[in-house]
């Protein structure tokens, strides 16, 4: 876990648009691969969001699951080049995208086509997954038996490492503080790498499908890492870790 302090709106002096909650610092996981975690606003629970930043071949960024930063973060994220795709990973992970489309309104927002109807309540979108198929540093694909995808950023000189960027389909989270904590614990959503069951109850639909693409994930050559939609990323036998996993379901 990162330790380092926490970011929060006083500290933007952005417009009133841009409505900022605690988050860490951005951390660097490979030459064109970035995360940072957050506040979720809203949960009286102590459960984090996950934002990932790639940075394409040509220079221009794809923000998945975007938290809107602090103005040092911004102008941090702004510096490696130009966002312009805005990725919202389901319905319930939109919550900063409408702030991000009025900041770069160039940018194209995507999302999986089974969350395009909640996710055009508060942001009009151009695409599905489609539009993310052209950059030898991304793939995006949907994850078979479920209503969400997964984006495969490559990193390296030769695109050889690949990390698996998911949403609330796999979990890697630590158990929680307080009564909260407890409560995520019983729901199964805290103790290390998994589908949670909340997941498995309203996110997947196929459970034998969604195996079997996990399993053929955890075989992609040069697999790095995984960076799960809460909790921390996993560099250490990534593969394994998601074949297990799998083994679960």
């Amino acid at each position: 876990m990162s330790n380092a302090k926490p970011e929060r709106a006083s500290d933007a002096g952005q417009d009133r648009d841009w409505r900022i909650h605690p988050h860490g610092a951005i951390r660097t996981l490979d030459d064109n691969l970035w995360t940072v975690s957050g506040h979720i606003p809203g949960l009286p629970m102590p459960l984090r969001r996950t934002m990932t930043v790639v940075r394409l071949s040509d220079g221009r960024l794809v923000l998945h699951s975007a938290i809107a930063l602090a103005h040092t973060s911004l102008a941090q994220l702004e510096s490696w080049g130009e966002p312009a795709f805005i990725v919202v990973p389901s319905g319930y992970h939109r919550i900063d995208a409408p702030a991000y489309k009025k900041r770069y309104p160039k940018a194209l927002v995507v999302c999986p086509p089974k969350s395009r109807k909640r996710v055009e309540k508060v942001v009009a979108v151009d695409g599905g997954y489609e539009l993310l198929s052209s950059d030898p540093a991304l793939e995006a694909v949907h994850l078979d038996g479920t209503c969400e995808g997964v984006l495969i950023a490559r990193s390296g000189a030769e695109h050889e490492r690949a990390t698996l960027i998911f949403n609330d389909v796999f979990f890697n989270q630590d158990p929680l503080p307080g009564l909260a904590g407890k409560i995520y614990g019983l729901l199964g959503s805290t103790g290390g790498p998994k589908v949670p069951p909340v997941a498995r109850l309203f996110l997947v639909d196929d459970r034998k499908a969604l195996r079997a693409h996990l399993e053929l994930l955890a075989r992609r050559p040069g697999l790095a890492r995984l960076i799960p939609g809460h909790g921390e990323p996993i560099d250490v036998w990534p593969s394994k870790v998601l074949s297990k996993v799998a083994s679960t379901l």
